[in-house]
């Protein structure tokens, strides 16, 4: 903390002043640790949004062509349109359940992931008395768990789930469930990390390829303007993590109808420090005046009982 005034005191007395002063001040400066240790918890918040926000848009992206009927068909030799082979779409239905089972596996990650209540963000003073190996296993644990139970995340993940049971309305009856293409889920287990992924029998799928691809490309891109279950799986994995994308970007920088973003609470914070702070300066200055004061009496103290001890000599 900075201040104008004049810190050269202990002269007389011999006192450590400014050891003094900084343990008187060490309890002032709790307030302000308090709010430290909140702001760190939300920005570590944010990054932990961000970083499933870059996963989320990472699955979008890659599923994005995929989820419309085109991005099922080719340029043949002759420059023609032609849908993709029976191998061609095997491969592409399990390069969107690997990423899609990637994305589920993070999610259902951040949703249990543990919570250490112990494990508060550490003050400066703690940090100076700590090994940065030992303060990155604390963190390590104080950052754990801070998106568990997340509704957001919920949200996403639960309908992600959803589709291995859906229908997608007006698409052929053989092949309107994931199951009817071959792609099914485990049986739920609580905590278990297989939760939400999809499980291909290839067999089926190829069975389904050659008895109707049309009706198989349908069932993952069918398009709708209103009605949900008429859409194509892909298209409503494209959605549901659009969707997730939205919320979760309004949490961090805020938007219409929703509650305060981490951005706006940790902008508050920092106001209220710089304030606690500037309160604290004046506070310390204070103090060094009051102990001034103290050191000049003393002063004068001993200089009038020098001046009497040698009138009695």
């Amino acid at each position: 903390m900075m201040s104008m005034t004049m810190r050269i005191t202990g002269l007389t007395s011999g006192m450590d002043i400014d050891s003094m002063i900084s343990k008187l001040m060490k309890a002032e400066h709790i307030p302000v640790d308090k709010l430290l240790q909140k702001k760190q918890t939300l920005q570590w918040k944010k990054e932990s949004y961000s970083s499933i926000n870059l996963k989320l848009s990472s699955f979008r992206e890659s599923i994005s062509s995929s989820r419309f009927s085109g991005g099922w068909n080719k340029l043949d030799a002759a420059g023609d349109t032609v849908r993709l082979s029976e191998d061609e779409m095997v491969t592409k239905v399990k390069d969107i359940l690997s990423k899609y089972n990637d994305l589920v596996s993070n999610l259902n990650g951040t949703l249990t992931e543990d919570v250490y209540r112990g494990y508060a963000p550490l003050t400066s003073d703690q940090k100076n008395d700590m090994k940065d190996s030992d303060i990155a296993a604390w963190e390590s644990k104080a950052k754990s768990g801070l998106l568990r139970n997340d509704d957001i995340m919920k949200k996403a993940f639960n309908e992600l789930r959803g589709l291995a049971s859906a229908k997608v309305t007006g698409a052929d009856s053989d092949y309107d469930t994931l199951s009817e293409l071959g792609i099914t889920t485990p049986q739920y287990m609580k905590n278990s990390p297989e939760n939400g992924k999809l499980i291909l029998d290839e067999a089926k799928l190829r069975k389904a390829i050659k008895d109707n691809p049309d009706s198989v490309v349908q069932a993952f891109t069918a398009q709708s303007a209103t009605d949900n279950t008429a859409k194509g799986f892909i298209q409503r994995a494209f959605e549901i993590v659009d969707t997730a994308m939205i919320s979760v970007s309004r949490k961090i920088s805020g938007g219409m109808n929703t509650a305060e973003s981490l951005n706006s609470q940790i902008g508050k914070i920092e106001t209220k420090v710089t304030e606690w702070n500037a309160k604290l300066n004046k506070k310390e200055d204070r103090y060094y005046k009051m102990f001034s004061a103290m050191e000049k009496a003393i002063a004068n103290g001993n200089a009038q009982s020098s001046w009497l001890a040698q009138q009695f000599q």
